[in-house]
Formats: C-alpha cells, sequence, structure tokens
C-alpha cells in the first residue's frame, strides 16, 4: 500500500471516529429518556450541556507564498480556499467552555515566482470564555461574544508550481502530525434552547515553515478560518418545561411549553 493511501485512510478512520462520538452521544441521549419518567441524576448531568456545530467558511493563508496579505478583498478572492468542520463541546459553567474540534480544508497562495495548493486536516482541543456572561453574570441575552484559545495537531499535503516551465514542482508530505496554536473568537445568536446559529474567526500557527513548500528560518506559517456555523444543544431543555409521560406502548415524549 503507498503511503499517501494509507494517511489518507487515517484522515478517514479520524474523521468517522468523530461522527461516530457524535452520533454516539445523541443516541445515548435518547436511550436515557426513552424507558423511565425521569433519568438517574448521574447520567443527566453527564449529559447535560453538550453541543454539536456544523460549519463551513473560508481559509486564508499568510506565509512566504502569499501576496495579499494586506488586502482584504484580494486576499478573499485570489489566496482564499473552503474549509468544514465539525465541533463536539461541553460547557462547563455559563463562561467556560470546552470542545474538541476537526477541520477539513485547503490552502493557497501565490507570489511572484511560485504559487501553492495544500490540503489540510486538523484536530484541536479548545477553551472559550462567554465574554457577555463574564461581564454581565445575570442576563437574558440571546446574543452573545466568545474568545476561543486551544492547540492541536495538522496533517497537510502541499504542491509548490513555479512560474518557471522549467522548474520542476515540489511536493511537501508531512510524515507526521505537526504542532499548532489556535486563537480568535466570535458570537452566536439564540435561536431555541435547542439551536444557534454562529460565526466566528480564528487564526492558527503552525509549528513550522513548509506548508507552503518554501522555508524561511525567520517566520512560521500562518492560517485563518472564517466560518458560519449551526449548533445543536443536546439535552438542553430546562428543567421547568420538561414533562414524561407514557403514550401506550410508545417511548415517552418530552412536552415543552
Amino acid at each position: 500500500m503507498k503511503l499517501r493511501d494509507k494517511r489518507h485512510r487515517i484522515n478517514l478512520i479520524i474523521s468517522w471516529n468523530t461522527i461516530f462520538l457524535m452520533i454516539l452521544i445523541i443516541c445515548i441521549q435518547g436511550s436515557a429518556f426513552g424507558q423511565y419518567n425521569r433519568p438517574h441524576p448521574i447520567i443527566e448531568n453527564l449529559l447535560k450541556n453538550w453541543s454539536v456545530n456544523l460549519n463551513l467558511g473560508q481559509t486564508s493563508f499568510f506565509g512566504d507564498v502569499s501576496l495579499y496579505d494586506n488586502e482584504i478583498s484580494e486576499k478573499v478572492s485570489k489566496e482564499g480556499s473552503f474549509g468544514y468542520g465539525f465541533i463536539l463541546s461541553r460547557q462547563m459553567t455559563p463562561v467556560i467552555g470546552l470542545s474538541g474540534q476537526l477541520l477539513f480544508g485547503k490552502l493557497r497562495g501565490e507570489n511572484s515566482r511560485s504559487r501553492f495548493e495544500a490540503n489540510i486536516i486538523e484536530y484541536t482541543i479548545n477553551a472559550t470564555i462567554n465574554i457577555v456572561n463574564l461581564l454581565l453574570p445575570e442576563n437574558d441575552a440571546n446574543f452573545f461574544l466568545y474568545g476561543k484559545l486551544g492547540m492541536g495537531q495538522y496533517r497537510f499535503n502541499s504542491r509548490l508550481i513555479y512560474n518557471d516551465a522549467l522548474t520542476e514542482d515540489k511536493i511537501v508530505d508531512t510524515n507526521v502530525p505537526e504542532f499548532l496554536i489556535l486563537f480568535g473568537g466570535g458570537a452566536y445568536y439564540k435561536i431555541s434552547n435547542s439551536f444557534d446559529v454562529n460565526a466566528e474567526m480564528a487564526g492558527r500557527i503552525a509549528n513550522n515553515d513548509k506548508i507552503d513548500g518554501t522555508v524561511n528560518k525567520k517566520d512560521r506559517d500562518y492560517y485563518s478560518y472564517l466560518s458560519i456555523g449551526v449548533t445543536y444543544k443536546i439535552n438542553n431543555v430546562p428543567k421547568s418545561t420538561r414533562k414524561y409521560k407514557w403514550k401506550g406502548s410508545k417511548f415517552p415524549l418530552i412536552k415543552r411549553r
């Protein structure tokens, strides 16, 4: 089996395991309410405040092979690419949350001598701080701002294409996961007890200078991900509005006022 095929299989395994974990949590939630009028307190606490977010958006690269780092419109149109991801989160307190994020995306850039294209996959663990709840503990707001900080690993393969047709393309492929630091923030709007919509901007500091196939010992490569997403909050119906009853042989229904 070729090395690239093996890496592709590893990436697929990681992504499918993440999706399976999300489905498993949702199924556990359903089974917990399917047998009893009230779930066991331990199970209820474990299942509380979890959420799943699906997102997509724009990736942008900042490095040796990029011309438009200070020109937003040119950066988006000529050096922007596409990404999508999944986030599994648990809100530990009204202010602090923890999450695991999986991101798939493409990066591209160009300069006067060459251009590059890259595929990237990253997995990170992050902490969030809800700024509104931090500053205004007693609030009934539906719109919230948050900051985000985390770390993780990423893999990539890239192709550097020279403008000189006589120069052979350069291909760079990671043999092991590389380390990154994530920082950023965003905002979300509470549609209901079960759903939010959000927008987020987060940058990544890569632990090497090889994503664009060009090495400069002075600087590391950076890339960002500007996204919009939808969040489903698992088992987030307020206790005051939660009732259970049997309907013949059917499973109990969760009634909401």
